[in-house]
């Protein structure tokens, strides 16, 4: 129990760094910064490359076979690479030139935001899948640009605050910042609002099911292989030394 709950735990972990890889590299890539935030943005970026790193380096270790892990976890791979210290070394020995630095620092910023979408997708596939969870986000997604366009047009605000009123409208948080004035704003508000309670609605609901299935396949798998053990020890006099190992090392990994 508790080995799963650390596998858990480092799923989720996981998970939560990588979308805030994304913001942080979209943040960098999509508005201005202050000096001071550009170096609060970098310290996190790299406390969380070192994590991936580790996390990589520590399943590599791990494998059995090296190969095999390398071919399956290229993406991961490339997540680590530092590529703006990279490029910021080559500028320093004069390799490349600032024009060039620039946009060679704009490409991979773009580059890391597709890796660590991919990453992402990779980590929460199967959490999406379960009860089609996919296409309430899109659906989400849908009802947020909406109605940032529908708020910004009504209410004449900016798309940037349409987009801010529509999410945090959409997700119950409501920080009142912001709220419609004219009559059909607040139809607007009304019906994004309904639509983001049956939203939180579907993700409490599939998460109590995407744990609910996750524990009944591991005891489906556990049952199935005890029944494989006790096969095999009914025919206990033909297993030889090695079969009896592996069949300590499953009981083992069972506990």
């Amino acid at each position: 129990m508790k080995n799963k709950s650390t596998i858990l735990l480092y799923e989720v972990t996981m998970t939560i760094l990588t979308i805030m890889a994304v913001i942080i590299v979209a943040l960098s890539y999509f508005t201005q910064q202050t000096s001071y935030e550009i170096y609060v943005f970098n310290m996190i970026d790299t406390v969380i490359l070192v994590v991936f790193a580790l996390d990589y380096l520590t399943r590599l270790i791990l494998s059995r076979n090296k190969l095999h892990f390398f071919k399956n976890n290229i993406i991961d791979l490339i997540s680590i690479i530092p590529f703006n210290y990279l490029f910021q070394t080559a500028r320093t020995f004069k390799i490349i030139k600032l024009i060039k630095l620039t946009k060679l620092s704009k490409l991979t910023s773009l580059l890391r935001i597709l890796i660590l979408m991919r990453k992402f997708k990779k980590n929460t596939d199967k959490f999406l899948q379960t009860n089609n969870f996919n296409y309430v986000l899109w659906i989400s997604i849908f009802t947020v640009i909406i109605g940032a366009l529908g708020f910004s047009i009504i209410e004449n605000k900016s798309f940037l605050d349409g987009l801010w009123w529509s999410f945090v409208t959409v997700t119950t948080v409501g920080y009142g910042d912001m709220s419609p004035k004219t009559g059909s704003g607040k139809v607007l508000a009304s019906i994004i609002m309904l639509i983001g309670i049956s939203v939180i609605g579907m993700l409490t609901g599939t998460i109590s099911t995407f744990f609910i299935n996750k524990k009944a396949n591991s005891k489906s798998l556990k049952e199935n292989t005890i029944e494989s053990i006790k096969r095999s020890l009914d025919d206990f006099d033909n297993l030889s030394n090695e079969d009896i190992d592996n069949i300590y090392k499953l009981l083992k990994s069972l506990k």
